[in-house]
């Protein structure tokens, strides 16, 4: 990725000018990460912020009986990682799937931020749809049962489509819905019995929809 590339996509997710956007650009580095890829332990000290472009990373935390839990996933044009300071990260940082980013330092944006303040607001932006996805996150964790979590990211996954192809893998949903595999696997059958889906190595594909939604509970 180029400079103008770099600069041309901060003003678009950022909302800031050319200047700014150059200056930034200029500063952060641009990465190809393949999937499962670790970018920070739990518990390691890190500095480095990622602003993501294209796939998808995961904070996951690992409970003392090595139980792995989700608690959020972002997508392009999201920030994970350090910010304003370095700081101890309470959960692993990794890609779900093969991602791009840009990375930059906690120390290096502030100052950057100092210079050009017009970065500020896009920044915010960012930060605050994440922490209100969090707070959903947590407040289906609470509400729901185990079924309605995996019935609710099999959606988020499909997005506007229909059809879902490549097939989800099942453990990867119940992952992001803190729940098991098995669970995930009974759920998607009793799906298929009901017609509300059907399933082939190809792909998944909604029938219906409306009836999916409605077992959100």
């Amino acid at each position: 990725m180029d400079q103008s590339e770099r600069s041309a996509a901060l003003m678009s997710l950022l909302g800031c000018t050319d200047a700014s956007a150059n200056a930034l650009g200029q500063t952060m580095q641009f990465h190809t990460f393949p999937a499962k890829t670790v970018l920070c332990h739990q518990g390691d000290q890190i500095e480095d912020l990622w602003l993501i472009l294209s796939g998808s990373l995961q904070l996951q935390t690992l409970s003392i009986e090595g139980q792995a839990t989700v608690i959020s996933t972002f997508g392009p044009g999201e920030l994970v990682g350090a910010f304003p300071q370095e700081n101890e990260q309470g959960f692993d940082i990794l890609t779900s799937e093969r991602a791009k980013a840009l990375q930059i330092g906690a120390r290096a944006l502030t100052a950057i931020m100092e210079r050009h303040p017009d970065l500020g607001p896009g920044l915010a932006a960012i930060f605050a749809g994440q922490l209100d996805r969090v707070l959903d996150r947590l407040s289906a964790r609470v509400s729901l049962t185990a079924n309605g979590r995996f019935y609710r990211e099999l959606l988020r996954h499909a997005g506007n489509r229909e059809i879902i192809s490549p097939p989800p893998v099942i453990s990867a949903i119940a992952l992001l819905a803190q729940t098991t595999r098995e669970t995930g696997s009974r759920a998607v059958s009793a799906l298929e019995r009901r017609g509300i889906v059907s399933r082939d190595p190809q792909q998944l594909t909604i029938v219906s929809r409306r009836m999916l939604e409605d077992l959100i509970v």
